[in-house]
Order: structure tokens, then C-alpha cells, then sequence
């Protein structure tokens, strides 16, 4: 099965556009998960009702440190007992986000993949929706 993919792509206008003149529609969409683009809300829920994966692309920008600092990350750390980061990568993977970290590093390597022994119930999600509504923080550049 062949599939293809864009990236950098932060318009919904533009993915819409792209959508419905394709042969080929894109199955995944990579873009950075950052407030400068309202965390693309709209490209998400694009991406959901047509069936393509998002994905947090790593780069340039960490991800999101501001949100790692939030208190709503922290409290749910340690409520878990896991890392702001462990919380905010399971936030999104239960989102129907894939989070890229590029981490050479084993020891990171089963950090990130130790966000799949738990799950944040739907009230903490509702939580972290609210945090990253109410905390946009600062941007890439």
C-alpha cells in the first residue's frame, strides 16, 4: 500500500483545497504541535473525519516546553508518577497525535515508550485541553 504525506502545512484552507483536487489524498499530516498555529485545532479535527494521522513533528522547536511547566501537567506527573513530558506525549497520542522526539538515546527511547502503560482518563484529557487552550505560551520562530 502507498501512501503519501505532507508537511508544514497550517492552513486548513490549504489542506482542504489539496484534499479535494488530489488523485492521491495525503495520509498523514506532519506539522509542528506549537501555539503559534492554535496547536492546528482545525487541521486536527480535518484530519480525524478524514481519516489521516497527525503527527508532532520534532525540529527546530522543542516540544512545547512552556507546556511541561503548566500545573495541570505537573499535577497529573505526579499523580501518574511519570514526567511532564510522559504526560503531555500520552495527551497527544490519545489525540490521535504521533509525537516525534528523535531521541538517540535508550534511556529516552523507553521513557517515551512507557506513555503506553497508562492512560489519562477522559476528565484529565478534558484537563489538558483546557491547559493548552488557556496556556498558548510562547511560539517557534
Amino acid at each position: 500500500m502507498r501512501q503519501l504525506g505532507i508537511s508544514n502545512c497550517y492552513q486548513l484552507e490549504q489542506l482542504q483545497a489539496l484534499w479535494d483536487s488530489a488523485r492521491f489524498q495525503p495520509a498523514v499530516v506532519q506539522n509542528r504541535f506549537y501555539a503559534d498555529t492554535g496547536y492546528d485545532r482545525g487541521i486536527r479535527t480535518f484530519c480525524r473525519q478524514n481519516g489521516h494521522q497527525s503527527i508532532r513533528a520534532s525540529g527546530r522547536c522543542p516540544p512545547n516546553p512552556h507546556l511541561l511547566t503548566h500545573r495541570t501537567v505537573r499535577e497529573l506527573a505526579a499523580k501518574h508518577g511519570r514526567t511532564p513530558a510522559q504526560i503531555l506525549f500520552r495527551y497527544l497520542t490519545q489525540n490521535d497525535i504521533v509525537p516525534l522526539t528523535g531521541t538517540r538515546s535508550e534511556t529516552h527511547m523507553r521513557a517515551d515508550l512507557a506513555i503506553f502503560e497508562f492512560e489519562l482518563a477522559d476528565f484529565e484529557r478534558a484537563a489538558m485541553d483546557r491547559a493548552i487552550l488557556t496556556y498558548p505560551g510562547p511560539g517557534c520562530s
